[in-house]
This record gives structure tokens, sequence and C-alpha cells, in this order.
């Protein structure tokens, strides 16, 4: 009766979203199971990246468990870990991340190209991109007859982390990257890419260059990882105060200067029948089992008993604190 009537108790604690903390502790416990093996004595590394968004996400919402310290400590170490993993999950050296990046995004290479296209071309108009005149009266806009060149893509982190990959390494025919020596520095010392990362694309017209001059449209690549802050100096009982979380990185110029939207075109165009061709192909899967297996267990196996530490330490805490509120 007694453990039934804690197990009630634990229930009634809302946390985050309405998250228990019954709830809270079997998330982690889950995980703690997935990620280490005690028969075998082995870690899966593939799960690093889920306790890394898992202690993230209970730093930022559930602060009042007063778990900060061993948080921070379980952070500070998953966050290294997460760091050296989850960029090479799509390819170690430069050619297997390219070829990876070319089969998973190509289907956004064409979106983007296709819309390039449309955007450029004065004559040809699009009834799908023209502003909905039912709600005229609620918009400001003076001209509702044009065409909206505007597109937003909403995705995902491994699309984000491809994307780039194109962007910034040589195709296999040759073809140079289009991003800066300053912007591949930017890209590659991002900590991460998180909530609101962003790439844009900037289409510019020079309406004094011939219609028939590659020159009269170019393009601007920018790019911010987003709210890449660390929560630790967020997870505190007063983080409602501070209205710098909810800031993003701001956005850096990383494409070369004059790069014209031919040039995007063409390379994406490449991109995207390269990946075409590897559609069907298992390359993706092996080279991320020849990863697991081979690159990243050297690496960061020195951690692997420290993060267990840790997540123990979460267990132990959790626990108490569950019992003084009986």
């Amino acid at each position: 009766m007694k453990g039934h009537h804690e197990e009630e108790v634990i229930s009634g604690i809302k946390l985050y979203k309405g998250e228990t903390l019954l709830e809270l502790t079997e998330r982690w416990r889950l995980l703690y199971t997935k990620l280490y093996d005690e028969e075998k004595d082995e870690f899966d590394l593939t799960r690093i990246p889920d306790v890394h968004d898992n202690v993230r996400f209970d730093m930022l919402h559930n602060p009042r468990l007063g778990l900060t310290s061993t948080l921070s400590k379980l952070y500070n170490k998953a966050k290294l870990m997460a760091d050296a993993t989850v960029p090479q999950e799509y390819g170690v050296t430069i050619d297997e991340r390219r070829r990876i990046a070319e089969k998973m995004c190509y289907p956004l290479l064409d979106k983007i190209k296709g819309d390039l296209t449309i955007a450029k071309t004065e004559d040809q108009v699009d009834v799908r991109y023209m502003l909905d005149l039912n709600h005229a009266a609620d918009l400001q806009v003076n001209t509702l007859g044009r065409r909206v060149r505007t597109r937003l893509y909403f995705t995902s982190e491994s699309h984000l982390h491809t994307l780039l990959n194109v962007l910034r390494f040589p195709s296999a025919k040759g073809k140079p990257s289009l991003l800066s020596k300053r912007g591949k520095k930017h890209v590659n010392e991002a900590p991460e890419f998180c909530y609101l990362t962003q790439v844009i694309i900037r289409l510019f017209e020079n309406r004094a260059k011939d219609e028939d001059d590659p020159r009269r449209f170019r393009v601007e690549i920018m790019f911010s990882p987003g709210a890449a802050a660390t929560p630790l100096h967020t997870s505190e009982l007063l983080r409602d105060r501070d209205s710098g979380r909810f800031n993003t990185s701001p956005l850096q110029v990383i494409s070369k200067e004059n790069i014209t939207c031919q040039e995007l075109e063409d390379y994406f165009g490449e991109a995207i029948a390269l990946g075409r061709d590897g559609e069907n192909c298992d390359d993706r899967k092996e080279m991320i089992n020849t990863l697991e297996k081979e690159h990243i267990e050297n690496s960061i196996n020195r951690d692997n008993n420290n993060l267990q530490n840790a997540l123990s330490g979460i267990f132990a805490k959790v626990s108490n604190d569950a019992k003084r509120c009986l």
C-alpha cells in the first residue's frame, strides 16, 4: 500500500507541459537502459544525442526540480560528446559527408532550385505564389497583384547538416564550394544546430544588366545556428527575467562574394543529379555503421564512465526528491 501511495504522490507532481515526476524518472531510466547495457558492459553511442537533448530540455523547462548542479555536470559532458558524434553521423571524411548529403537532401535542393527559377522569371506568373486576395483587407500591402518570392522551408536538423555539407564541401566532379573561407570557419565552429537554426539564400537583381547576362542575378547565403546559448544560465528559478534566452545567434554571410544565381543553380543541379543516381544505394547506412564502430568509440570511451555516473546521479537525486514530497 505504501509503495502505491508513493507512486500516486509522485505522479501528481506536475512539471513542464503536464509531465509528472514519475514520467520524468521513467523517461531518464529508459534512456539509461538504452545507453548502457549492463550485461555486456557496453554503451550505445547513438544515444548520446538523446542524452544531450533530454538534459538540455530539463535544464530549460524544469529548473524547479533543484537538479541544476547535477544536470549542469551532465550537460557539460554530454555536450562535448554530442559535438563529436552528431556531425559525424553524416560522414567522417569530406567525400563521405558530401555523398551522404547529396542522397539525403537532393529533394530540398530541387525545391530551392525551382523556386529560384520562378523568383527570377518576370514573365512567368504562378498563381500558387500570389497573395490571397480573400484577405486583402487585412494586408497592409500596396501592390496586391505582385507575386510572393519569399519561401520558408521548415525542415529537420539532419537536412540542415546535409544542406550545409553540400554547400561547404566540393563535389565529386570538382566544383568548388560556394562558401568563403570565413564562411566555412563560421559553420565549422557552430557549437550545434539549435532551435531556429537558419540558412538564408537571398536573391538580388541588377536591372542595369542585360536580361541574358548571368550577373543580372546574384545570391548571398547567410547562416545562424539559432538559439545556441548554453542552458546553464537559464536554468535557475528566475530565468523568466532573462530575455536573452530568446535570442538567436546573429546571421553571418557565409557565401563567396558575387555568386551568380546561375552558379548556385548549376551547383545544386549537379548535387541533385548525384543524389538521384545514388537514391537506392545502401552506402549511407554502411558508412554510419562503420563510423559508429571504428571512428567514434576510440575518441570518447574515456568519458563513458563519467556519463554513466552522472546519469546515476540524476536517478538518485530524483528518487530522494520524490521521497521528500511524501
